[in-house]
């Protein structure tokens, strides 16, 4: 029979010992069961014990969806509460850390071996705080948000009765730390007594193998989920391979959900052709839970989620009534503009996406529609760049056939989108720097943030670096970047005049440069293995880097492979002396 209970009631005190909290979905078998997550809860008190007494705040940042959890209710359990960073990057973790009293970071079994431990149950109230996220920093700024017991139940108890797991084995691609993960693929699992993947899912190939074994596995052990629940994002259901065999996600998904931005339309028309079932998309924030939901096979309008109340005012911006808010009795406007209809709203964009360029004043909301009507665009978003004195730059994600692979193709395309502006805007204003994607570039909670933004113009200021377009979810040690060579490269001025090219140390240079930044990998360069230069790699070039990281007693390997549409341009190894892993106190 399935559980429904509050946080409040603590379901992870009276689940069955023998049930499955965990399931290990690469081997087709139980990972974890009641009794032992009650077990490993144990286990991270004691180690909280021995580091400060309850009643505190705690860093928490774990990758690994099971081990977040029973860190996380050992918090609880204690009295303490949790401090969710967006992401675990060193600078992320350092401006968190004054706020509280230590870090617990991806600890290893090793650190919590020993005694079976039994845990110690507290007391949760509804007007506690639980956990205290950040914003994804759109201003640079990311912004504290505490969330109450009664406030995660309230959504909880919305989220089931629309979308009931009723057992269903829960597959999460989209981090836990986030607001969305947090309650979708953590929570909600705990509160409805279904099982959860061990891991997060991070490629569509994974994704594949995994609803496959559970098909296999499904007909011989009783004791196996019979069906899956999707939750997703629009990056990874925007890349989903229809060259793989998905004829098992068509006998045992039950349910797609998304969040995190809006999915276009060719999207959820290729992600249900893929997968054979629709999505369900939840529209909302970090700071307002979620708002409304869709599914675009049926409507392309949002329907608002039970208990929520939304109007528009004369400028057409949303003001929302929500019992997941702080006081669920007032009225707070948001950013957004809508239009309503009969059951609900359509979004419209920001209201706040007003810019001045040059002395004249735009909507980028209109510029950006522009831009997404022409043939081969998904999606764009124009923003004014300080450091170019607020002149217009251009993210503009497109369909794969589109995407411009050369220099000449890349010019072609700026020709082609200037030309569709022009009627409607002064030269002056028109995009100046443009960056083009194949999926959409998010940070960890799925927003295009500060930093992100940064890292797309990143090549303006720092003439040394390739133009970086965009990173694929890594796992901890792999991860595939998407570059693009800078004709203004500053290594290609004389190298050579007559046919400018990029010097085969520059790319290793890259490779290290971005395994530092995106893997954490540190220490000593020691030497080169099995290097190669393939292919000429010129200014204009589309490529993807393709890392991966080795740690080893000494020191680690770093691999890398930096290839495009004509081949391989680099690949080869290094060796490093020393390395340095994220960890606890």
């Amino acid at each position: 029979m399935t559980r429904q209970m509050r946080l409040l009631d603590a379901p992870w005190r009276q689940a069955h010992p023998h049930d499955i909290m965990a399931w290990n979905a690469d081997t087709g078998g139980p990972a974890l069961s009641q009794a032992e997550f009650r077990e490993r809860i144990g286990a991270w008190q004691s180690r909280l014990d021995a580091l400060a007494p309850p009643g505190q705040r705690w860093l928490l940042c774990h990758r690994d969806p099971v081990a977040f959890t029973a860190a996380l209710i050992a918090l609880w359990e204690r009295g303490d509460s949790a401090v969710l960073p967006a992401d675990d990057r060193p600078e992320t973790l350092e401006a968190i850390s004054p706020l509280v009293a230590a870090r617990l970071g991806d600890i290893a079994d090793g650190h919590l071996a020993g005694s079976p431990k039994v845990p110690r149950w507290g007391c949760l109230s509804a007007d506690r705080i639980a956990v205290s996220l950040f914003t994804s920093g759109s201003t640079g700024e990311p912004k504290q948000l505490d969330k109450t017991f009664a406030q995660l139940d309230a959504e909880l108890a919305t989220h089931r009765a629309l979308w009931p797991l009723e057992g269903s084995l829960v597959i999460s691609q989209v981090s836990h730390q986030h607001i969305y993960g947090l309650l979708f693929a953590i929570l909600r699992p705990l509160c409805e007594g279904a099982p959860m993947a061990a891991r997060t899912c991070r490629y569509p190939e994974t994704l594949c193998a995994w609803l496959q074994g559970l098909a296999r596995c499904a007909g011989e052990q009783a004791h196996v989920p019979h069906s899956a629940v999707l939750i997703s994002a629009p990056p990874p259901l925007e890349r989903l391979p229809a060259e793989l065999d998905w004829r098992p996600a068509n006998a045992r998904l039950t349910r797609i959900l998304s969040s995190g931005a809006p999915l276009s339309a060719a999207a959820s028309a290729h992600a249900r052709g893929v997968l054979g079932i629709g999505i369900s998309e939840i529209y909302g924030s970090s700071e307002t839970g979620g708002i409304a939901w869709r599914d675009q096979q049926v409507s392309d309008h949002w329907t608002p989620l039970p208990g929520i109340e939304v109007r528009d005012d004369d400028e057409g911006r949303l003001w929302l009534r929500s019992p997941f808010l702080t006081d669920p009795d007032s009225w707070e406007a948001q950013a957004d503009r809508i239009a309503p209809v009969t059951d609900g709203f359509r979004l419209l964009g920001r209201s706040d996406r007003i810019a001045k360029v040059g002395g004249k004043r735009l909507s980028l909301t209109g510029m950006d529609r522009m831009l997404e009507a022409c043939h081969g665009v998904t999606r764009a978003h124009t923003l004014p760049l300080a450091t170019r004195d607020n002149r217009l730059g251009a993210i503009v994600q497109l369909t794969a056939e589109h995407i411009p692979h050369d220099h000449a193709a890349r010019r072609s395309l700026i020709r082609a989108l200037r030309t569709l502006l022009l009627p409607a805007f002064e030269p002056t204003v028109i995009p100046r720097y443009w960056r083009f994607v194949d999926a959409w570039p998010t940070n960890a909670q799925g927003k295009l943030s500060a930093e992100i933004v940064a890292l797309l113009f990143a090549d303006l200021q720092e003439r040394s670096l390739p133009r970086w377009l965009g990173i694929e979810t890594p796992e901890s040690h792999t991860c595939r970047v998407a570059l693009e060579v800078p004709e203004r490269l500053v290594f290609c001025q004389g190298h050579f005049p007559d046919r400018p090219v990029v010097p085969g140390v520059v790319m290793i240079q890259w490779a290290v440069f971005l395994a530092h930044r995106h893997l954490g990998v540190a220490g000593t360069f020691q030497c080169l293995e099995r290097v190669k230069f393939p292919q000429l790699l010129l200014p204009g070039y589309r490529v993807r880097l393709s890392l991966t990281w080795q740690p080893e007693a000494a020191g680690g390997r770093l691999t890398f492979d930096l290839s495009g549409q004509r081949g391989c341009h680099a690949s080869g190894r290094m060796r490093f002396a020393v390395t340095e892993t994220i960890d606890a106190p």
